[in-house]
């Protein structure tokens, strides 16, 4: 599969894992000059900013392995516009991570999802 169409495949299968445990989305491809949220929802009376990861099998490590320093750093930012623009003020937040797995033929093999998988600790975002 194409990167793009790869990504894309992966959001609608994570839409379905993530609706079936509960996560309401309210938004999908939020972008910003300092990035992109894959999806946005509302969980269990948080406001979750949603990273995608989808493979075909490992050969060149999980999705996991693909959050680096920067893009938390790209997440983050691109999540504080996101509350800016919606004028959201004290509500609570987290970032989850979905990693997908897919065999060759496009199959979900498996899924890994971890909540509030980082944090933002102090720093300059801007």
């Amino acid at each position: 599969m194409f990167r793009k169409t790869l990504g894309n495949y992966g959001e609608l299968l994570a839409r379905n894992i993530l609706e079936e445990q509960g996560y309401q989305i309210i938004e999908t491809h939020f972008q910003t000059r300092y990035g992109e949220i894959d999806l946005i929802a509302e969980h269990q009376g948080e406001l979750v900013f949603i990273e995608v990861k989808t493979r075909v099998v490992t050969t060149f490590g999980s999705g996991l392995e693909a959050i680096t320093r920067r893009k938390k750093r790209s997440l983050i930012r691109t999540a504080l516009c996101y509350l800016q623009s919606k004028n959201y003020r004290d509500y609570p937040c987290r970032f989850d991570i979905l990693a997908l797995t897919l065999n060759q033929q496009g199959e979900h093999l498996r899924h890994e999802l971890i909540t509030n998988a980082f944090g933002v600790e102090g720093g300059n975002y801007y």
